[in-house]
C-alpha cells in the first residue's frame, strides 16, 4: 500500500542488532554506525559525515533535507539521497528517503528505504528525460559536483510537504517506531 510503485528501491524499514551487525558486516557497517553515534552526540553533520548505506554496491550522490529525528525508542538521521555506481542524473525513480537510527541503549540499528519523488525532477535516470520547470538541467557536459549541489539546493528550497509521500508523513512513520528486545 505504499503511495509510489515500481521504484528503483522497494520501501523497507529494516532493524538489526547494533553490535552483531557491525561485527557481521565487517568494518564498513561498524563505521557506518560510528558515524551515526558522532551525528547523535552533536557532531557535525555532512554530506561527508552521514552514515551510508553499506549492502549497497554503489555510492551516495547527494543528500538534501537533512535533519536529526527521534522515534520512540530512540534518534537518528534522515535525508533524501540517491545512490548510483556513476553520476547519473537526480531522478524520482531512484530518489529515496533515507533514515538510519539508534536505539536510546545503542543495541539496535534502524535503516529505512522509503521511495519518494519531487515536482522538479526527471521522471527517470536518462539524459534526455525533461526536466520539470523549477529544476536543475543536467549539464551538457555530464554531472559533477556543481550539479549535485544544485539539485541539493533546489530541494532543500521545497517545502517538505511538497514531497509524495510527505517528509511530514514519513518523519510521522519514523517517530513512531518502538524497537525493544
Amino acid at each position: 500500500g505504499y503511495q509510489l510503485q515500481d521504484r528503483f528501491l522497494e520501501p523497507q524499514i529494516l532493524v538489526y542488532p547494533a553490535e552483531e551487525y557491525a561485527q557481521m558486516q565487517n568494518t564498513p557497517a561498524a563505521e557506518q554506525i560510528q558515524r551515526l553515534k558522532t551525528i547523535l552526540a552533536g557532531g557535525a553533520v555532512s554530506k561527508d559525515t552521514l552514515p551510508t548505506i553499506n549492502s549497497f554496491n554503489a555510492a551516495q550522490l547527494f543528500p538534501a533535507h537533512i535533519q536529526v529525528i527521534a522515534f520512540n525508542s530512540g534518534r537518528g538521521v534522515r535525508f533524501l539521497t540517491q545512490y548510483d555506481q556513476y553520476p547519473a542524473p537526480v531522478n524520482n525513480h531512484e530518489l529515496f528517503y533515507q533514515f538510519q537510527g539508534l536505539t536510546n541503549d545503542g543495541k539496535y540499528y534502524i535503516v529505512a528505504i522509503l521511495p519518494v519523488s519531487s515536482s522538479i525532477l526527471a521522471e527517470d535516470e536518462k539524459p534526455e528525460s525533461p526536466v520539470p520547470p523549477g529544476g536543475v538541467p543536467i549539464p551538457s557536459t555530464g554531472t559533477d559536483a556543481s550539479y549535485y549541489d544544485a539539485v541539493t539546493k533546489a530541494l532543500d528550497g521545497m517545502y517538505p510537504d511538497s514531497f509524495n509521500p510527505s517528509l511530514f508523513q514519513l518523519d510521522t512513520l519514523i517517530s513512531s517506531i518502538t524497537v525493544t528486545p
